[in-house]
């Protein structure tokens, strides 16, 4: 329903509060509290994944990735603290009060502060997609239009807000925050196909190559699709109850999901080194493996290994039979000397004065 409630007094306002959520609390009221509690969730996965990034990734990536990453772990952090203080809003400072949970602020700052997280994701995304792809111009052009396209969404989402009392009014803003779903939906299905498609070119019929890339292909549909999955479901359920709280459960979880599949992603390389290093471990053979674009944008030499192997074959052969004119002596080297100065008769009368000759006479 829209109901605008400008102008009632705060009784009146809590009473219609009351009824708005009080008839089905866990349904109402659940996702508001489920949110927030997956949130922390998976800010503790996220700060396990910035670990391991952090050892092992952070020194060979380039320095934009590296600056990249410090900004999103800061906007996750912020992102974070102000999900607990909506909390403690709602379920400590105002504790049994209905009219907190149709004001507008938070649900207004939640698509804005989320989009600075998003975009910085998204834009990761698209700069590997356009390498994937052979540097496709009309292809970037496309993405980065898209991305454009949900921050003008968003300002026509904050113009309207400001005309909006509370969020039993949500039905008057529905288009603007369509708009923004959808092209935000298609942002990242967009960039999911590019790059799915810019893997699946890069199969040679190489069992090697070929495995890697199925590989980079699940990392990208897992990490990828999670925030796509969430964004249509919060499509779906904004279509079908503008105004119910399920939404916000969507829209909470959205930065998350974002954050989570990019570092998943950064650490990809290093879980495929591990993978290739358990599996050569038993034929004694470890082999590199160069993630491609998805691994750091250093450029990377391409090298042949060759295996050589070398046989060596030997016969036995039977001694050789002594001719008929030949005994079966063993003759020593020409070259060995015979020293003994007696019978060596080349040696002898060396010292001797040399005899005149004398020719024949007649």
């Amino acid at each position: 329903m829209s109901l605008d409630i400008t102008g009632m007094p705060a009784e009146q306002v809590e009473a219609i509060a009351q009824a708005a959520f009080g008839d089905s609390l866990g349904v109402k009221l659940g996702p508001v509290l489920l949110g927030p509690i997956f949130d922390i969730i998976l800010y503790g996965v996220m700060l396990q994944q910035f670990q391991c990034w952090w050892a092992y990734c952070r020194p060979r990536e380039r320095r934009a990735i590296n600056w990249l990453t410090y900004y999103i772990m800061l906007a996750s952090t912020a992102w974070s603290g102000m999900i607990i203080s909506y909390m403690l809003n709602c379920f400590v400072y105002n504790f049994g009060t209905y009219t907190v949970f149709l004001e507008m602020p938070y649900a207004t700052a939640f698509p804005a502060v989320g989009y600075c997280m998003s975009a910085a994701v998204q834009s990761f995304y698209i700069e590997r997609s356009f390498r994937l792809n052979n540097r496709n111009i009309p292809l970037l052009i496309l993405l980065v239009a898209l991305v454009l396209g949900e921050f003008v969404a968003l300002v026509f989402i904050l113009i309207a807000c400001g005309h909006v009392a509370s969020e039993l009014q949500a039905g008057d803003v529905l288009m603007q925050i369509r708009a923004w779903q959808c092209l935000t939906l298609a942002t990242d299905a967009m960039i999911t196909l590019s790059l799915a498609w810019g893997l699946w070119r890069a199969k040679t019929g190489w069992s090697h190559n070929d495995a890697l890339v199925k590989k980079l292909l699940l990392i990208t549909l897992e990490t990828q699709l999670a925030p796509t999955l969430i964004m249509l479901g919060f499509v779906i359920e904004f279509s079908i109850f503008p105004a119910s709280t399920m939404g916000l459960f969507f829209d909470v979880m959205i930065p998350k999901g974002y954050t989570v599949g990019y570092l998943a992603t950064l650490n990809t390389r290093v879980h495929l080194q591990r993978d290739r290093t358990i599996g050569g471990s038993g034929n004694g053979k470890q082999t590199s493996t160069n993630a491609y674009h998805l691994g750091s944008g250093r450029l990377q030499q391409a090298t042949v290994h060759v295996d050589t192997q070398t046989y060596v074959e030997s016969y036995q052969t039977k001694d050789s039979r002594p001719g008929v004119n030949r005994e079966n002596h063993v003759f020593e080297e020409g070259s060995v000397e015979n020293l003994d100065y007696a019978s060596n008769l080349s040696k002898q009368n060396l010292n001797a004065s040399p005899q005149p000759f004398y020719g024949n006479r007649q």
